[in-house]
């Protein structure tokens, strides 16, 4: 399996606190099969437009302590999740230090209330750009639909699901399986805050539901074409049927 989303740097933002907490995640990783992680520390787009010089000098030295572990499995790829508080400026997009690994792929995210069609346009601009955003966790956002993501999609983003999220009883959830149902998800990932969150949970949960095919598009071909700058490949729609027991919780739950 490949993470392409996790917050292992330590002190860097609201992630692992220590090289200690980091190295204990990454032992987990180990021990779940996790071959590559990559570290995407958060950011702000306003911050890359005045300062991305400063950002990504203070991400690599954070990143030293962490790098002299000297892990071999899984290896270690650097590159920010990037808040779209504003569009990327023009200077930036297209700077593979902040993409994932040096690759055309650039993990970003929105405000929780962000107007789909605002989205859209950001989105656009960057594939125009010649880049491919890659929208982290949209299950999280109000304005997530299938429709929506689909136009996303069409735009030329990708979408990545947060995999411990496809497990729960709750809106969010039930928002993450809708878009594996439509056939939206692209790659699945940690989103690792020093604490627990595996992308094996959403492996396991898809494999039991006899969906192993497209777990293995989510968790490992999808995410080494980012890796390898290279095309991903559609994953074929989930039928993840949702029982009554699972709508009345989610429903108490909000």
């Amino acid at each position: 399996m490949i993470d392409i989303h996790s917050h292992l740097i330590p002190a860097f933002d609201d992630g692992s606190r220590s090289v200690e907490q980091s190295g204990t995640v990454l032992r987990m990783f180990e021990q779940h099969g996790v071959q590559h992680v990559v570290l995407t520390p958060h950011v702000l787009a306003s911050e890359l437009a005045t300062s991305t010089e400063e950002m990504v000098r203070r991400r690599d030295a954070a990143f030293a302590p962490l790098e002299r572990l000297a892990v071999v499995t899984p290896r270690l790829h650097l590159g920010f999740e990037i808040m779209l508080d504003q569009p990327m400026a023009a200077d930036v997009i297209g700077d593979r230090r902040v993409s994932l690994a040096g690759s055309r792929y650039y993990l970003v995210e929105f405000p929780y209330t962000v107007a789909p069609q605002f989205a859209q346009a950001v989105l656009s601009d960057l594939v125009r750009a010649r880049t491919v955003p890659i929208v982290a966790h949209p299950e999280r956002y109000e304005a997530c639909s299938p429709r929506a993501v689909a136009a996303w999609r069409d735009a030329g983003a990708r979408i990545q699901l947060d995999a411990t999220t496809l497990t729960r009883v709750t809106d969010r959830g039930h928002r993450a399986r809708e878009l594996l149902a439509s056939g939206l998800a692209d790659v699945i990932a940690a989103d690792n805050h020093g604490n627990q969150r595996s992308v094996k949970t959403g492996v396991e949960y898809l494999e039991k539901r006899g969906a192993g095919a497209q777990a293995e598009l989510l968790a490992v071909a999808n995410p080494r074409a980012v890796l390898e700058d290279q095309p991903m490949t559609a994953v074929p729609p989930v039928s993840l049927k949702e029982g009554l027991v699972n709508r009345w919780k989610r429903f108490l739950t909000g």
